[in-house]
């Protein structure tokens, strides 16, 4: 397999994508993009607790713009995302996704993409429930494919980086490697790879991350060290799976 082998790129959120597998996004060929939990919420849904930090007080209106959003972002590597209907965690009310109703519907979305050569997952760093949901999913789907796991940004980099892929990050005793080894056992997750966007690709990376206007303050305020311009955000880390 080689960079211009087209791609499906599983994107938990609308963002997802292009956080964290921007240098997927943009080679050669044709690269699809599913977005998994791109759904909207019934009219009973009140405002999650990110909603309101992000200054939405409709979450039905809000869904319906982040879609907007993604396939304006989307649109700048020349991909149009298919969005599945499955409502995010921030609005379940703490009940688990559907399992096997995720299992078909992902499945045929990949099905549907027929020259796909391999398939990106989200590999779970920092726990996120709907990022973990969509990888396992995904992970049950695709037996036979060629896979690779990302890392997903800005969580995987919240300690900043192990020292193997950007030297002298982090500061202090974290074990940034010990708590990605920790999230990744038993994924099969082969040898690392580290892609260092070059300036041309981080300009287009950060135009991209610009058009979640709903969303880009608050990925900032969460994220260290100047998300998206410091050097921390140049890289992106995928495993294949073995």
């Amino acid at each position: 397999m080689g960079d211009a082998d087209p791609a499906v790129i599983v994107s938990p959120h609308p963002d997802d994508a292009v956080l964290s597998a921007w240098h997927v996004l943009t080679r050669p060929g044709a690269q699809a993009v599913i977005t998994v939990f791109a759904g909207v919420p019934g009219p009973e849904a009140r405002p999650s607790p990110w909603d309101r930090l992000t200054g939405c007080d409709d979450p039905i209106a809000r869904a319906v713009e982040r879609r907007r959003e993604d396939k304006a972002a989307l649109a700048l590597a020349g991909c149009l995302p298919a969005h599945l209907d499955f409502v995010g965690a921030s609005h379940r009310d703490g009940r688990p996704v559907d399992g096997v109703a995720l299992r078909e519907a992902l499945k045929a979305a990949i099905v549907a993409v027929t020259s796909a050569a391999e398939v990106w997952i989200p590999a779970g760093i920092g726990g996120h429930p709907d990022h973990i949901a969509a990888r396992d999913a995904a992970l049950a789907v695709t037996a036979g494919m060629r896979r690779m796991l990302y890392a997903d940004l800005p969580y995987a980099a919240r300690f900043g980086w192990p020292p193997w892929v950007a030297a002298g990050r982090p500061d202090g005793p974290l074990d940034v490697d010990g708590w990605w080894h920790a999230q990744l056992d038993g994924l099969g997750a082969g040898r690392p790879l580290v892609c260092r966007l070059d300036e041309r690709a981080r300009a287009g990376k950060r135009a991209a991350i610009g058009r979640y206007r709903s969303q880009v303050a608050a990925l900032a305020g969460g994220s260290a060290d100047d998300f998206p311009d410091g050097p921390t955000w140049a890289f992106e880390v995928a495993w294949e799976i073995r």
